[in-house]
């Protein structure tokens, strides 16, 4: 059984139409996301992926979606944790800052924070 992996993700876009389309044509695929806040240009939402966050897919956003801006706070049960940010910039180049560190894992939380 995989270990769980919450992905927090935040994505704005200056064409509303294109933010709609996204979240019509890609998020509903996942089955276990929430939309937590939805704006005109904006959309802040949790996904849960197995392991780790799906990399491959947030890349193919971008190609898809270039006036979205997307970022993906993310950890995993096991102690790993990242943030993923991309966008396309002026010259149509795909601009992807990924930082991933050790965090604290799931037994470690219960063990400081109860």
């Amino acid at each position: 059984m995989p270990n769980d992996c919450w992905n927090h993700l935040t994505i704005t876009c200056d064409n509303p139409n294109e933010l709609t389309n996204l979240i019509i044509t890609e998020i509903k695929e996942y089955h276990q996301c929430t939309i937590k806040k939805r704006g005109e240009k904006g959309v802040i939402m949790n996904i849960w992926s197995p392991w780790a966050p799906d990399f491959e897919w947030l890349h193919d956003l971008l190609t898809k979606y270039p006036n979205c801006w997307i970022k993906n706070e993310w950890d995993e049960e096991g102690g790993m944790a990242g943030v993923w940010v991309g966008f396309v910039d002026k010259n149509n180049s795909k601009i992807i800052k990924q930082m991933d560190w050790a965090d604290l894992c799931l037994e470690e939380r219960y063990y400081w924070f109860l």
